[in-house]
């Protein structure tokens, strides 16, 4: 049986998008994801460093989680 406690702790996944990268990156530099409501301007980033280099042309996937 779950408790409540272990229910509210668990992340539910909203969405997934890939996409291609358009420059190379490498594992030192930042990366930076944004989201945006369609109807505004403001954005909230997020910023990361990969964990290996990637290649222009690399696919990529993002998941979007409610944690």
């Amino acid at each position: 049986m779950i408790n409540k406690k272990e229910v509210s702790n668990m992340a539910v996944k909203i969405c997934e998008v890939t996409s291609e990268m358009t420059a190379d990156v490498k594992k030192t530099e930042d990366m930076k994801v944004s989201l945006k409501v369609s109807y505004s301007d403001k954005t909230k980033e997020a910023t990361f460093k990969p964990s290996e280099d990637l290649k222009k042309g690399d696919k990529v996937k993002i998941t979007v989680e409610k944690i």
